[in-house]
């Protein structure tokens, strides 16, 4: 039997469909793909933890060398500087650097508070910390950035003595607000964050005050020497030309920033800044320069608190407070805080700043979210940065181990956390997960 012709038109048809089925077909894959490479919004997003390493130790910074080692630097806050391996999640039994003999551990918050390794470890096998000093008088407590020279990146042991102190800055009345975090930005300066100078409600005025370094983000070039410093002042820093404020200073208005972060991909910072008794709040802005306001980023304190006004004492309510005048500057342009939390009424107590997310294993469920925590409870918050500047947050992606001080990443990107010795922590070195949230 002979088949059916098949009509000349219908045969045109078909030639023009199929084309347009396989344009449809590869579109639609390639969007499910995309969707599939997107992160998830913060909403749907959960946190999680898994321990590598248990030291014992009051653990409080971590820094990573770029030298392609794979190693964190590990601060243990009573003076030495760890080596962890992740890879086969020990630490080295000798210390890379002991400088116990040098810090000063009076009360809860001074201590070895910072590591960071410098740009391009391998060639300038360069390290800085930032510690609270052992001394009497201005000496004592002392907020201290120092680096050292190391013979090569792979140097197992820094001997103390060489020791070259860079900046200090005083801080003798009281142990609290020492700020303490260092890194280095993708501009090659080096970022150091200091407390307000302690105690309760700023009443030395420090972070608000320009003529001192309390309560401040510190900017400085840290790879040369100027006029007879071990360090240069950055032309674009806000007061670089100054008669009354310090040149140092890129930011100010903080009232103890423990940890921050620098995220490179987004040329951006964020910084957790402690707060008193009401608010815990997260500040992100631009580090580049094109952006920075003249005077620099001044995040409020002591005049404010979250977006608060706060007043001294707070039972005063909106009763006259005879020191707001000098607390507050009517003409200050005061930068807000993308994220906050109150401590009415629950268990939290002091937010832990941390980090982005840019590593590959949950790139598909968390690139570009960041994640910090509070110190009390471990409850976790996920931040994410919204196209047109705005950011969403949520505060219930998940509970870490209480007593979380600082996040890091290693060179690949992947966030890891440490705790504290203090109880209910442990000293341990944990490494973060990201899914799905249950229902997503």
């Amino acid at each position: 039997m002979s088949a059916t012709p098949v009509p000349l038109a219908r045969k045109l048809r078909v030639a023009l469909v199929l084309p347009l089925l396989l344009v449809a077909t590869v579109a639609t894959t390639a969007a499910a793909q995309a969707d599939r490479d997107r992160p998830l919004p913060v909403s749907e997003l959960q946190v999680g933890s898994e321990v590598v390493a248990t030291t014992g130790l009051r653990l409080s910074a971590i820094g990573t060398p770029d030298d392609g080692s794979g190693r964190l630097f590990v601060v243990d806050k009573g003076g030495r500087i760890l080596v962890f391996h992740p890879d086969t999640g020990t630490v080295d039994p000798q210390p890379l650097l002991d400088l116990t003999s040098r810090v000063s551990t009076a009360g809860n918050e001074r201590g070895l508070l910072g590591v960071a390794p410098s740009p391009d470890f391998d060639r300038t096998h360069t390290l800085f910390v930032s510690y609270t000093a052992l001394g009497t008088g201005v000496e004592n407590g002392a907020l201290t950035v120092s680096r050292f020279v190391l013979d090569s990146a792979a140097q197992a042991v820094v001997d103390p003595a060489t020791e070259e102190r860079v900046l200090r800055q005083q801080h003798n009345l009281n142990g609290n607000h020492n700020g303490g975090d260092l890194m280095f930005g993708p501009d090659g300066y080096l970022y150091w964050s200091t407390g307000d100078g302690g105690s309760a409600d700023d009443p030395l005025y420090g972070a608000q005050n320009l003529s001192t370094l309390l309560g401040k983000i510190v900017r400085i070039d840290v790879m040369r020497g100027c006029d007879g410093h071990l360090y240069c002042i950055p032309k674009d820093n806000p007061f670089a030309r100054s008669l009354i404020a310090r040149p140092e200073i890129w930011a100010w208005g903080l009232r103890n920033p423990w940890r921050f972060s620098i995220d490179a991909q987004s040329d951006s910072i964020w910084i957790g800044d402690v707060g008193q008794n009401r608010w815990e709040e997260i500040n992100h802005v631009s580090i580049d320069k094109g952006d920075l306001p003249r005077d620099g980023w001044n995040f409020g304190w002591s005049c404010r608190e979250g977006t608060d006004l706060h007043r001294v004492p707070e039972s005063a309510g909106e009763a006259p407070d005879p020191f707001l005048d000098i607390r507050c500057n009517p003409r200050a342009d005061y930068t807000d805080p993308v994220f906050s939390y109150g401590l009415s009424g629950n268990d939290r107590c002091a937010v832990m700043g941390g980090v982005v997310y840019r590593g590959e294993e949950f790139e598909d469920v968390a690139d570009g979210i960041y994640v910090a925590a509070d110190y009390c409870t471990g409850q976790a918050f996920a931040i994410q940065e919204q196209r047109r500047g705005g950011h969403v947050a949520n505060d219930a992606v998940g509970m870490l181990p209480p007593r979380i001080t600082s996040f890091g990443t290693d060179d690949e990107g992947e966030v890891y956390f440490v705790t504290d010795a203090v109880a209910p922590g442990a000293g341990e070195i944990h490494r973060l997960t990201f899914a799905a949230a249950a229902g997503s």
